[in-house]
């Protein structure tokens, strides 16, 4: 991949990550918690494709998603595991709120995890300005 192609696929990562971001944020104040989970997950999904993306990784599954994340940001300190664990549990809540009968996300659960995704989202922009690539 060439550097402007990784640099345009970087920024369309991160596209992604604040249109589901916002998406998340619009489900909440309709009170639509369930769903605001599963877009929760996919903020911080292509946040991370945009991090793995800066080494020319491209994960081809959610598990080598994290897998590529703890290796190469968690592992040898770039990123701090509190960051891997943020994306193991919007993944947690976006599996069972798709496809457990029943799954009910109270607000306030909901709510602290849009903070994280926030967090998370600032965190993977910040770590790409300062490794020379998409501003914040």
């Amino acid at each position: 991949m060439s550097p402007a192609n990784r640099q345009a696929n970087i920024a369309e990562e991160l596209a992604h990550a604040e249109e589901a971001l916002r998406a998340a944020e619009a489900l909440v104040s309709l009170g639509l918690f369930r769903d605001a989970a599963n877009r929760l997950y996919y903020a911080a999904y292509h946040a991370t494709l945009a991090l793995l993306l800066t080494e020319d990784l491209e994960p081809a599954t959610h598990a080598g998603l994290q897998t590529l994340l703890g290796l190469h940001f968690v592992k040898v300190g770039t990123l701090p595991a509190s960051m891997a664990a943020t994306l193991r549990r919007l993944q947690a809540y976006r599996e069972a709120s798709d496809y457990t009968r029943g799954f009910v996300m109270p607000e306030h659960e909901c709510r602290t995890e849009l903070e994280a995704a926030r967090h998370y989202i600032d965190s993977v922009r910040e770590l790409l300005l300062q490794r020379g690539g998409q501003s914040p």
